[in-house]
């Protein structure tokens, strides 16, 4: 029988890495939610304590608010969660990735250098949101479609109380192929005309701020 904790993360991957921009609001919503149900796993074993509850109560709890506050921020305030998504997901490939290869120094080095590749990935979300939601997408829909970031991963930062265990190599040949093919996809999407044409059929799905519409105008 197939488990759902594994098939349903690849399909979520598998949405996000293909139409992942294509979706708008709704593709930001995901995103939130997903990052939100993360981060409200991570912090059940203290919402027990506090609450006096048990693990399991405490990570539903966790997990529900969290996907609750990430869809509705990506309901109200588009670009901003795109900002914030883009601040975490850029801080976290920057403190993989690029800090060891662009500093040479103390673990506080590097770690500036990851926050100031994700603030620089957060401004580009609040001026190039469509371009920006594209990079994103396809990074969180390669990592769950190929299964580089599992839930047994997240359990396991949970146990240990570390982010080590949902540390990986963004340089995996699958991940980076993934990554590819997806910003390739919805490249093509966007220059074909399909993303307006899906936005308009969602409703409520939104489309791109302001500022860049104005620049594609």
């Amino acid at each position: 029988m197939l488990d759902p904790l594994v098939v349903a993360p690849v399909a979520i991957g598998i949405v996000l890495l293909i139409a992942g921009a294509t979706l708008a609001r709704y593709g930001v919503a995901l995103m939130g939610a997903l990052l939100g149900a993360g981060g409200g796993y991570m912090v059940a074993p203290t919402v027990a304590t506090a609450a006096g509850v048990g693990e399991l109560v405490a990570s539903g709890i966790g997990i529900t608010i969290g996907i609750v506050v990430g869809v509705l921020v990506a309901h109200m305030l588009l670009s901003l969660a795109i900002a914030a998504i883009g601040f975490g997901i850029g801080t976290y490939l920057g403190l993989t990735v690029l800090a060891p290869i662009l500093v040479d120094g103390a673990w506080f080095v590097e770690a500036g250098a990851a926050i100031a590749i994700g603030a620089g990935v957060a401004l580009a979300g609040m001026t190039l949101t469509n371009t920006t939601m594209i990079a994103l997408t396809s990074f969180i829909g390669a990592a769950l479609a190929s299964r580089t970031l599992t839930f047994e991963s997240f359990a396991q930062a949970q146990s240990a109380a570390s982010l080590d265990p949902i540390l990986f190599d963004a340089t995996e040949p699958l991940f980076l192929a993934l990554a590819v093919v997806g910003i390739l996809i919805q490249i093509g999407l966007l220059k074909l005309g399909y993303a307006k044409k899906i936005v308009g059929v969602l409703p409520g799905a939104g489309s791109l701020d302001r500022s860049e519409r104005r620049a594609e105008g």
